[in-house]
């Protein structure tokens, strides 16, 4: 027999391990333990990005499920792992070929949540292929029982895929940062663990040490402290974005009336809801004299903040028709022609009735805002008043108009914007015209304030939405009902 020093290292492991059986099981120890931690780690983690589905950030999701991944590759692949877990060989290979196979696409998952696609989209189109082959050699490999041919092939993509990311990560397209300059320091050393690994499966190097795992660790802790340092910086830019966002319903409210104003003979109630911490709707009252009041009612296209923004300014270009207020068709036109050529892709519809107690008149103007409806105390029937022209800002001069009714006491008006019979049920059945007709008929009885409590009510039931400890609506709902009194006249 030859001198030890002769031999090579994988024949001097393989001696050792005849002459002590325990000895590869001790080997396996650490491995074991080390992927079962990694396997718990990854999984907790992937549980918790998805928990906050909507705030994760997707390094941090990939990374997770890499790490579980990886860690039950580790701890199965052993001989002690065998021992513990008792899986048949059947599916250790199963489970180990797609693990191997599945990896790689799960790390360039990670690096493009990182830096991007990369030059010409490179890391995408990389765990595309290897998400391709995946889909071939798995299913084939399963079949025959064997990795032939397919194994080559993918240490093959896997050594070319280390270049291009290699090429990546250290070219000059990535800024100097922190994180980037961590990142290249453990991706080269993980990158010379899995080389090292994949020529010791080729045979081109002469010893066995089997520590991918090693670098494994070091990789999973840098790639974690940049995962979560980026998750915490969202967590707190959305802190940031969230109490601007208080701030920004604090004004918003403020620009509202913080009740209707008083008017002998007239019984005034509104409810305002927005479907997000701003709105595009908004409503506001122009009084004339002690007899005749004016009602503002308009909905800006979309919702959140671009929305809320040009509401403010529709209060602003409504106070500027102090002046017309007699009129709603004229404090539609100055208003329009305020915002010609400066809303761009938006719009806003408006509905403006003029109350005039003294003579019993209701007149009413419209910008492409749904109809207000007028119910008639004298006949019990529910009147939709006429349309009227186009909405706001788009057209350079357009003159509206206005159409009086008459009004009497115990006639209620709603003037209301479209998120009230656009309310959809879960089926995705509108809320609807009719409906709506139906309920203020039904409820036209009652004061301004129970009917629109009751009308609200009747949205919430509706749409499973907006009710204690659920869902907000889809759109910003508003609704103003006009009652007047006996004492009107």
């Amino acid at each position: 027999m030859p001198p030890p020093a002769l031999l090579p290292l994988a024949a001097l492991a393989a001696l050792a391990a005849a002459a002590d059986p325990l000895a590869g099981l001790r080997r396996d120890l650490v491995p074991v333990a080390v992927g079962i931690f990694l396997a718990g780690i990854g999984m907790v983690a992937a549980a918790l990005a998805l928990a906050f589905w909507r705030r994760r950030d997707r390094a941090l999701l990939w990374l997770a499920l890499c790490t579980a991944g990886y860690g039950v590759r580790l701890a199965t692949e052993r001989r002690l792992g065998l021992l513990l877990f008792g899986l048949p060989p059947a599916a250790i290979r199963l489970l180990d070929r797609g693990l191997t196979y599945l990896l790689p696409i799960g790390f360039l998952l990670v690096l493009e949540a990182l830096i991007g696609p990369g030059w010409k989209r490179s890391l995408r189109r990389l765990w595309q292929i290897q998400l391709a082959f995946t889909a071939v050699a798995l299913p084939i490999e399963v079949a025959r029982g064997t990795s032939a041919p397919f194994a080559r092939l993918y240490q093959i993509l896997l050594l070319t895929g280390l270049v291009v990311v290699f090429v990546q990560v250290y070219g000059p397209g990535l800024p100097g940062s922190p994180d980037v300059r961590r990142l290249r320091a453990a991706g080269l050393a993980l990158g010379l663990f899995v080389v090292n690994e994949n020529l010791e499966s080729l045979g081109l190097v002469p010893w066995r040490l089997s520590i991918e795992w090693v670098g494994f660790l070091g990789f999973l802790a840098v790639l974690g402290s940049i995962a979560a340092r980026r998750v915490l910086a969202s967590q707190q830019r959305l802190a940031g974005l969230q109490g601007e966002l208080a701030t920004a319903r604090k004004i918003q409210a403020s620009i509202l009336p913080a009740a209707p104003p008083p008017l002998a003979g007239l019984d005034l109630a509104v409810r305002y809801v927005p479907a997000a911490e701003v709105a595009g709707d908004f409503y506001d009252f122009l009084p004339v004299d002690d007899r005749r009041l004016t009602l503002l009612v308009a909905d800006v296209s979309g919702h959140g903040v671009p929305a809320a923004l040009i509401a403010s300014m529709v209060k602003v270009a409504a106070a500027a028709q102090a002046e017309q207020a007699a009129s709603p068709a004229r404090v539609l036109t100055g208003m329009g022609r305020i915002f010609h050529g400066k809303l761009r892709n938006q719009f806003i519809t408006a509905a403006c009735l003029g109350v005039d107690l003294a003579t019993g008149r209701l007149l009413a103007a419209s910008a492409g805002h749904p109809p207000p409806l007028l119910w008639r105390a004298a006949t019990g029937q529910v009147e939709e008043l006429p349309p009227g022209g186009p909405v706001l800002g788009r057209l350079a001069r357009v003159e509206y108009r206005e159409t009086a009714a008459p009004l009497a006491a115990g006639d209620r008006v709603l003037l209301f914007t479209d998120g009230i019979p656009e309310a959809r049920n879960p089926a995705g059945e509108p809320f609807g015209d009719e409906r709506l007709r139906d309920l203020l008929a039904a409820h036209a009885g009652l004061a301004a304030e129970p009917l629109a409590a009751a009308l609200l009510a009747r949205i919430v039931a509706w749409t499973g939405r907006g009710g204690a400890g659920e869902e907000g609506f889809e759109d910003d709902l508003t609704v103003v009902v006009l009652g007047v009194e006996e004492s009107a006249g």
